[in-house]
């Protein structure tokens, strides 16, 4: 019977969350906050270009967003899904209106971007910076 009790007891000290151990993943996460600085991350967009060929191909941009003031750079993550949207619309015109077998224009699509960004936010203030254009 002790012995029951005991490893009932070892059991649900495991079960319990330790308040402990969440404060400090909490603040591990605070922390990582910090030190990102002015940088928003934007996960990769990728559409689908049609070849001259009629091959389908690819294409996949990598950008994220410099932004030193902190009240836009809380707006902008507030509002990544959006910039997203905008993002593929750009890319989605800007493969629509080239010849798909020519490389991209990477000038073009950071201007275009950079229009898109400053639009969702309302204004300047966030530098779009691209990382690649990438067409397979």
């Amino acid at each position: 019977m002790r012995l029951l009790s005991t490893l009932l007891l070892i059991a649900f000290c495991l079960a319990a969350p330790n308040p402990a151990l969440a404060a400090g993943a909490a603040g591990k996460e605070k922390k990582g906050e910090e030190s990102s600085g002015p940088i928003v991350d934007v996960d990769p967009i990728s559409i689908s270009v049609r070849r001259p060929t009629g091959r389908w191909a690819v294409m996949t941009i990598e950008a994220d967003l410099n932004i030193p003031a902190e009240p836009l750079r809380q707006k902008a993550q507030l509002s990544i899904p959006r910039l997203r949207a905008a993002y593929t619309e750009v890319l989605a015109r800007y493969a629509g209106g080239t010849d798909a077998g020519r490389p991209p224009n990477v000038d073009r699509i950071a201007a275009q971007l950079q229009k898109a960004t400053d639009t969702v936010l309302g204004g300047r203030g966030a530098q779009v910076m691209l990382g690649g254009v990438i067409l397979q």
